[in-house]
Parts: C-alpha cells; structure tokens; sequence
C-alpha cells in the first residue's frame, strides 16, 4: 500500500526542449512567431499592440479603445460580430494594460479564414458606437465604485502612485473624472494613431501551418504599416516613507510595502525571482508560514516581482486585522532581515528548486501554455535560449548567492510603506 506520509522522490530538469519556434513576417511589416502542434485542431492568437496606457494623451482612452474594438465596425453591428463569433466557435480575451494592450482569440482551425477576416476589421474599421461607450463608461464606473471601497486596492493604486509618480503611466491609477471626460474623439483618435501594423506583434499557437500563415498573410497582412511607437522615459516623481490611507468602516487593514525595481532584463532578475519564491513568491514561503501559519496574522501573504518595460517593482501584500497591523509589518521587515543575516538552508533551498522545477514544466505543457512564456520574452527582445539559461541559473543557484541579493534587495529601510484601513 502506498504510504502518503512519505513524499515522493523529486527529479530535478536536466534539460528543456521548447517547441521549435516559427518566425514570420507578413507584408506589412508585422512579425509573426508561432508554436506548432499539427495534432491541435484549435489555434490561439495574440494580437499584442504596443498601445497600452504609456502611450494615451489621456487617461482611460488605450482601456476603452481595445474594449470597444469587438463593439462595431464600418461594415458589422456588434451583435453581428458576436453571433458570427460565437457560431464559428470563437472565443476572445481582451487585455488592456500599461505597455501594451492584447488581444487574444482562440478558434477551431476549421473557422481560420472567417475569422481573421472578421478580427481585421476590428483592427481596421472599428467605429466606436456613442451607445456603446456609453455602456462601457457606466460600468467603468460601477467597478470603480466597488475597488475604491476595498482596502486592498486603495492600497495598491497609493503604493505605485508613491513608487512612481502620480502622473507617470506605471503609477496613475482611474478616477471618476477620467471616465466622465472620455469621448468618442479621444477613442477614435488612439485607435487611428496606434492600431496599426507598426504596432503589432503576431503569437500563434496551434496548428500553425503554411497555409494559416498565408491567410494571415491575405488578412492582418494587410493592415496599413505606420510608423511603431517610441517609448521614451518619462521623469519619475516618487516619494518614499510610510503613508497610511483611512477608510472608514473598514473591517481589516490591507498593507502594500515595497520599491522600484529593476525590469526583466537585469542580470540579478531570474537569482531575484528564485529569492523571492523563498520569501514571499509560493504558499511554502516564509512570510506565509511565519505570518498566516505560526502567527495565524492574515489568510493569505505573499510578494511579487513585477516588470514593465522601462521600470519594475517588487511589492509585498497582505490583508490583516487591524489591530494587528504593526505586528504583521514587524514580521516581515524580520523575514527580510532574516534573510540578509543568514543563508538558507540547503533543503530548504532545495524544497524550493523542486516547486520551481515543477512550475517550469507545467508552464512548457504544450503549445498553449509555452506561446506565454514566448511572449514574455519576446517582448524583451530575449530568444527562448532564455528558459535554458534560466535553467541552468537555477539548478547552479546556492544559499551564498541568494543572501548577497537579500542585502542588496531586501532593506526594510529603503521600502516605501502603505496601510489601508
């Protein structure tokens, strides 16, 4: 019988093996890079614009522009659009984010030609119906309603606002009055300036042949080329310390602590990555054991490392009681110190190679999955030589390594600080 109380034995990753990888060009200029699977009969494609909120004149305009693309165009209804849509069996995903905005559409192989004919209207034609913003707008607001009453998210939307700069595109956060000002002018206006091929990257995974890259070619292939977008650095008006945000009512605390950080092109990012799934990055972490297993001080507690193009930031967050605050954020400023003082242990250094071997394998389980980490490269300018580097840092990683990024990194003293509550 087996005997559960004895975990299994672990196997390190020797070696990985992506999926090779096709490049592509289409006429217009728009690079295509693709992952084959001939036994798919279902393709995923990314359309990622380097048209995120970086580069709006004005606030909301890149988040209703990629929202409302699907709600008309010069020759279809929405309702059209949607019908169409959904009897080819397709489905959409539409996210608008800082740097860039995507869209993401998956459909049987079977429906490829209706459905890139219909996706580049969307990205020639849209016209933004008034009605449709309008519904768009109400909601808008009805979400911001709600996240402004959670302590949570006023103190994320605070904490960037002090990393970056209140006024910079990687710390503004929506108000009310960005909604209120939003106009069909403005929308239409980004989408002609920034919807073009110049813009564009192309990731297909699936059953990506020859003839599916003709048809893009004949489709998206022919969208106008424009001149791509430069993204300059912008100046940065951070403020550091402790800030505390009031919301009455309020039944718990939610804290935010944390600091600007390299991008995902710095040298010490995949060591940082390893050293930060110690601390706060998986559910066997230190500050989830210490602060929600021993001390019983929160649900859940982690930290994060996050990269934009130009910038990163490493953030630390958790919702306590709010009697119990201090003693939380005293907990964490010693699992920083803790870290900086002392090594790891070797087994517990290796419980945390294995969780990462784990995940490594499950996020290059099939096409699906490995076109993400491709686009997360991609759009460093990395090859997928990355993976295997970050490989071989991994299994070569030691305690020593990790405690001279933790006193380099991890200094509760150069942390900017926010509770909410």
């Amino acid at each position: 019988m087996l005997d559960r109380s004895i975990s299994p034995r672990a196997y390190p990753i020797h070696e990985l093996k992506p999926s090779p990888t096709i490049f592509h060009v289409l006429n217009n200029g728009i690079e295509v890079v693709g992952l084959n699977d001939s036994n798919l009969t279902l393709i995923r494609l990314d359309i990622r614009l380097k048209a995120g909120c970086y580069y709006q004149q004005k606030r909301a305009v890149s988040h209703a522009a990629i929202k409302l693309i699907t709600e008309g165009t010069k020759s279809m209804s929405s309702e059209q659009i949607a019908d169409e849509l959904d009897y080819a069996g397709a489905y959409f995903e539409i996210v608008p984010d800082r740097d860039f905005s995507t869209f993401t559409i998956y459909f049987p192989k079977r429906s490829a030609k209706k459905i890139m004919s219909i996706v580049t209207k969307l990205f020639v034609e849209a016209v933004f119906p008034e009605d449709k913003i309008e519904i768009l707008k109400n909601n808008m607001r009805k979400n911001l309603s709600i996240n402004m009453e959670k302590t949570s998210y006023l103190a994320h939307s605070h904490f960037i606002a002090h990393i970056f700069g209140v006024q910079h595109p990687y710390g503004t956060s929506l108000q009310f009055v960005d909604i209120d000002l939003l106009t069909q002018k403005d929308i239409v206006e980004f989408y002609q300036k920034n919807f073009h091929a110049g813009n564009i990257r192309l990731f297909a995974a699936g059953n990506i042949d020859t003839d599916f890259l003709t048809l893009l070619n004949n489709t998206l292939g022919k969208i106008p080329y424009n001149q791509p977008n430069i993204q300059n650095e912008l100046s940065l008006n951070a403020s550091e310390g402790k800030f505390f945000i009031e919301k009455e009512n309020a039944v718990q605390s939610s804290i935010c602590i944390g600091k600007r950080l390299f991008t995902f092109h710095h040298k010490d990012w995949v060591p940082m990555y390893i050293l930060n799934t110690v601390f706060g990055g998986y559910f066997g972490s230190r500050l989830m054991t210490n602060i929600r297993e021993e001390k019983g001080l929160t649900y859940g507690i982690y930290s994060r490392m996050q990269s934009f193009q130009l910038e990163g930031v490493f953030m630390i967050r958790a919702d306590v009681n709010k009697e119990l605050v201090q003693q939380a954020v005293n907990e964490i400023h010693k699992e920083m110190k803790n870290l900086r003082k002392k090594t790891i242990m070797p087994d517990e250094l290796e419980l945390v190679k294995n969780y990462l071997y784990g995940s490594l394998l499950r996020n290059f389980d099939g096409v699906f999955s490995q076109i993400d980490r491709t686009i997360q490269i991609n759009d460093y300018g990395f090859s997928s030589d990355f993976w295997i580097n970050y490989l071989e840092i991994l299994r070569n990683i030691t305690p020593q390594i990790l405690q001279d990024l933790a006193y380099n990194y991890l200094n509760p003293n150069n942390m900017t600080e926010i509770v909410s509550g």
